[in-house]
């Protein structure tokens, strides 16, 4: 049975799939990790999108937009059972004639079923520690984990990199700071909800939802931040913005926003610029989020969660998840 193990009351990210590998492997499973290294005339997904399938069916992730998922998993299945890795062609040129994919596009997959639990474990320590790690396939049935990749890739096969998981920390209180947290959680990303108000708070049990009681703006101390962090203040009471855009401002969070009008923004900045934070207006993004005429505190989390994606997109999210080699491929195994 080919299931997809994304869990319907919270959108997992597609972007790694480590922890369902492992998951898994905890059950006994045999897996195989489906790597998309090739596409041509466009993709539903980028190269270096990934699908992990377990020898009874069930897989998570998506290659091909839902269109050619059964095919795949087949496929993998095929490849555990004989025990040895493949490469499968879909759309043009494929040996699947009914498989066809919008406009003319075709995509090569790597199944892989020799990925050791070892390497996928450290892997996630990596992702645990938030620090950018790599899988390279170097030929089939061998792999080495690399901390800290850089640019280019091993001299044969492909790397597939991984980056932390987004995350967002939300101070505030009220409607508009507890439907952000609950929205972004329900997005796939990471979150933390800190506020002055119990009521707020409560409003996020059992979602997922870190939550920490704020209790003086003095008190207020922010965590380390890394390059895959945003961070949105959404007070109404604006007495609490000074001490944590003092500590937030020379952090790495790639998305600094907050709540307030542009004549509250234009305030906030200027007593920032006076106090020595030079890069205030155009490090906090104010009014926080896209202009969509939001109205109510749903529209509000989306019009935030919208400018998020595009700033990530435009930045960390803009770097490969695949990387090939210069020169030599992973051969087909026959």
């Amino acid at each position: 049975m080919n299931t997809d193990t994304s869990t319907p009351a919270m959108l997992r990210s597609w972007d790694c799939l480590v922890e369902d590998f492992l998951a898994f492997r905890s059950q006994g499973q045999a897996v195989a990790l489906v790597t998309l290294v090739n596409s041509e005339g466009g993709s539903p997904r980028p190269p270096g999108s990934q699908m992990v399938v377990a020898a009874n069916g069930d897989y998570a992730g998506h290659l091909t937009g839902g269109c050619a998922e059964s095919v795949i998993v087949d496929e993998a299945r095929a490849a555990l059972g004989e025990g040895r890795n493949r490469t499968l062609r879909l759309g043009a040129g494929s040996e699947y004639l009914d498989i066809q994919l919008p406009c003319g596009a075709s995509v090569e997959l790597y199944i892989d079923v020799t990925v050791d639990d070892e390497a996928m474990a450290a892997v996630q320590r990596a992702l645990g520690r938030r620090q950018v790690v790599a899988l390279d396939t170097l030929a089939p049935g061998s792999h080495q984990v690399v901390a800290d990749p850089g640019e280019s890739g091993p001299a044969k096969g492909f790397r597939r990199c991984y980056y932390p998981p987004r995350r967002l920390l939300v101070y505030g209180k009220g409607p508009n700071a507890y439907t952000l947290a609950r929205l972004a959680r329900e997005s796939g990303l990471q979150v933390s909800l800190q506020s002055p108000d119990q009521a707020t708070l409560a409003a996020c049990d059992g979602t997922g939802v870190d939550t920490g009681l704020l209790t003086s703006p003095a008190s207020v101390r922010v965590p380390p931040l890394d390059a895959h962090t945003a961070v949105v203040l959404m007070f109404h009471e604006h007495d609490w913005e000074p001490a944590l855009l003092r500590q937030l401002l020379p952090t790495d969070a790639f998305y600094l926003g907050a709540l307030g009008s542009r004549r509250t923004h234009q305030q906030r900045c200027g007593q920032l610029v006076a106090e020595g934070f030079p890069q205030a207006p155009e490090r906090i993004r104010g009014p926080v989020g896209l202009d969509i005429g939001a109205g109510n505190p749903v529209e509000i989390a989306l019009s935030i969660l919208a400018e998020m994606v595009r700033d990530y997109r435009r930045g960390q999210g803009s770097r490969p998840l695949l990387i090939r080699a210069i020169s030599g491929t992973i051969d087909q195994v026959t």
